[in-house]
Formats: C-alpha cells, structure tokens, sequence
C-alpha cells in the first residue's frame, strides 16, 4: 500500500465561509428569487418539502439553521421583524413554516389566551398578516389548513381579493419604511396589541 498526498493552492482556499456563502445563493436562487410554477402552487410548507420543491437536497439541516443564515444579511428589508418573530416562535410547539411566493416565514406566536400564525415577508412590502387562533394544540392541523385556504385565495385571486373577505380572526400590520428604527418600534407595539 502506498500512501499520496496532493495539495492545491486553490483547494486551500476554500473554507467555511465560502462553502456558507455559495450555499446561501444557491438558496437565494432556489426559493427568494424563485419564478418556477411550483411556487404558485405551494402553500406553507416544512423546511423539508420545500428543500424538495425547490429541489435543494438537504441544505439545511433545521429551519433555525435556515432562518439564521438569512438574518446574517441585515440588509433584507424585514431583518428586525424576523429577529423579533424568531426569538417569540413557540418552536416546540409548531415548526417554522415557509412560503416561497414571496418568500416569506411563518411563525407561531402564544399570547394569555389565543395562538397567532404570523406571516412575515423576507424582503417584499407587503404587510404583517397575523391569524388570531384558540389556544389549543390539537386544533393546529386544522387550522394549518384553513391558514393554507387562505393563501391559495392570495395566490389564485390576489391580495385585495382576500382582504376585503378576511376571516374576523385575522389581522395586518402595515410597515412604515420612512424610519427603519421608528418603523420597527411602531410595527412591533402594533403586534404586541394584537396577541392576546
């Protein structure tokens, strides 16, 4: 047996920020830039299924990990949301839920006495849309899917389409974007009003 070694000098280039850096474009232009039909037709989805519908294999291995590396660039329209919805999500209740038209995260926030389903778009002007649920665990799947209705009539009829039949347990929180600081502030005392 004979042992060999190589070397290149390009090889030892590559480190982990590289590798991270490819891999969160090769995101990017799977799901945030994302114009197959797919998109159109997919509801919330696991981190799983969408790796599969966006035929990404495997590269993350947990939603955290995913909504991490997205917060690593501060320049995505909605940075101090999403860090404020990451740190209120009731991961162990409910896993962080995707959306890829626009991409958009979706978590589960508790108040005293209701759930609230938060929408929040990564990089796009849409509003904060958040679905105000009974308190109880077993009723989650089900109204999951009736959430999942609702972006279907957003996907199929648009926005305005949805909005002026609404279900009364839903809610928005406009954006202000005049003053990044102010604009967060006001978005999250808006939010905080609404989880009861």
């Amino acid at each position: 047996m004979v042992a060999q070694t190589a070397s290149c000098p390009e090889l030892e280039k590559i480190n982990r920020e590289k590798i991270e850096s490819v891999k969160f474009r090769y995101f990017d232009d799977a799901f945030i830039n994302e114009k197959a039909p797919q998109a159109e037709k997919a509801g919330l989805l696991e981190l799983d299924k969408m790796q599969k519908e966006g035929n990404a294999s495997k590269l993350y291995d947990s939603e955290e990990e995913l909504l991490e590396h997205v917060l690593k660039n501060k320049h995505v329209k909605h940075h101090r949301q999403l860090r404020f919805l990451a740190g209120r999500h009731e991961s162990a209740i409910l896993k962080l839920r995707f959306v890829l038209a626009p991409f958009s995260f979706v978590f589960l926030l508790a108040g005293e006495t209701q759930f609230h389903i938060v929408l929040e778009t990564l990089d796009t002007e849409e509003a904060t849309y958040v679905w105000h649920l009974e308190k109880d665990r077993k009723l989650l799947p089900e109204n999951s899917k009736a959430i999942d209705e609702d972006l279907a009539i957003i996907r199929n009829k648009g926005r305005q389409a949805f909005l002026a039949d609404a279900p009364k347990s839903f809610s928005r929180i406009i954006h202000s974007y005049s003053d990044e600081r102010k604009g967060f502030i006001l978005w999250r005392d808006m939010l905080e009003e609404k989880l009861y």
